[in-house]
């Protein structure tokens, strides 16, 4: 059976109902190489329709305009006949991910905490950490306050460490990093959308080596306290490739501590189930309030129908707000970080702190702690 075939299958299983685990015993293979076979298949558009493949396909024939992530194509009096998104080719995206890895490999490795007594005290809680922007310089005289990746790190361990010292204990602790973890996504310095000029402190090596360190620092300060922890890192419209990098280097890192999860599933939403609580976790620059709600509600209908308390949070916006829509709560949380110089032209301005949020497994929210960043 060819590679392609294989892909097929695959994906027919898991459009059957399978899990990854019965699709590898149905092809008789390991369940990461039937993790690794989907990810191709999903690459070469095979999870589409027989239309939007045969346009993916054919996008390099005349006719057809590429634009911004977008292939548009058209007949031959010009109307336009559809679109469908373009995605990187899979020998590409497979390239840049196994050298990574094997950068990552020879990387020290975290040792497991003994004698961890596991809590059985029925909470969970998630500390937010959002719109970090490790890489951001700004100039007092310019925006009112100095600031670089050296003052982030202070400010950043001065306030998680007292955050999560006034954090109850729970059997579970999720630490959701909410996208924009880093300034710049390269050493261009710009926005990778929209191409905006960034004011950055240093070399692109050393951002990303410090947003990793950031992470960690904070991942073994919650190993002190939770007998679990699990960190799962957002995309953000700063770092759309730069978290994929953060994640690998924690997840080689971690990966003898059975007491730390990292949550490589690289898709834009993570939905946290604990009893009667719903968690889910967006950077908020693509959909609104309204439109999350509605999506959580739809495409993991199981999980919204077993649980009564449910919250969506995001960060992007730079300050805290908080509205229930339909069955769910939807917040946006704050950020340590000052304005940058196109933040403060524009006039806005938001209060700095680090939030956490503790859940009772049936009576939902039952603590919450707030630390201001000085």
């Amino acid at each position: 059976m060819s590679g392609s075939d294989k892909q097929q299958q695959a994906i027919d299983l898991q459009r059957e109902g399978l899990t990854r685990r019965q699709i590898a015993a149905e092809m008789g293979m390991k369940e990461v190489a039937v993790k690794s076979l989907i990810r191709r298949a999903r690459a070469n558009g095979l999870h589409l329709s027989f239309g939007a493949r045969q346009a993916m396909l054919n996008a390099n024939l005349d006719g057809v305009e590429a634009k911004g992530g977008w292939i548009h194509n058209y007949d031959s009096e010009g109307k336009k006949i559809g679109t469908t998104r373009w995605s990187a080719p899979v020998e590409e995206t497979e390239s840049v991910v196994d050298a990574l890895r094997a950068g990552l490999e020879e990387c020290p490795r975290a040792e497991p905490i003994p004698n961890k007594q596991r809590s059985a005290n029925g909470l969970a809680t998630v500390l937010t950490v959002a719109d970090l922007h490790i890489g951001l310089l700004t100039d007092e005289e310019e925006v009112g306050t100095d600031w670089d990746t050296k003052k982030a790190r202070d400010h950043l361990e001065r306030t998680f460490g007292r955050l999560v010292s006034v954090t109850p204990d729970a059997e579970v602790a999720v630490l959701a990093q909410l996208g924009d973890l880093t300034h710049n996504d390269d050493q261009r310095n710009v926005t990778p959308q929209n191409k905006h000029q960034l004011d950055v402190d240093s070399r692109y090596f050393v951002i990303l080596r410090r947003a990793v360190a950031a992470m960690k620092w904070c991942i073994d300060t919650m190993r002190q306290k939770y007998p679990k922890v699990i960190y799962r890192g957002c995309r953000g419209n700063h770092d759309i490739t730069s978290h994929y990098a953060v994640t690998l280097a924690l997840m080689e890192h971690y990966k003898d501590c059975p007491d730390v999860e990292i949550v490589d599933h690289a898709g834009e939403f993570y939905v946290f189930e604990f009893g009667q609580n719903m968690l889910l976790l967006h950077h908020g620059d693509k959909a609104k309030p309204e439109r999350l709600v509605h999506f959580a509600a739809a495409e993991w209908p199981q999980i919204w129908g077993r649980t009564r308390h449910r919250l969506a949070l995001s960060g992007h916006v730079h300050h805290e707000t908080r509205k229930e829509i339909g069955g769910m709560f939807f917040e946006s949380v704050g950020t340590i970080v000052p304005r940058d110089a196109y933040a403060y032209s524009h006039a806005y301005s938001a209060s700095r702190a680090l939030v956490s949020i503790t859940f009772d497994q049936f009576e939902g929210e039952v603590s919450r702690a707030r630390v201001a960043c000085k």
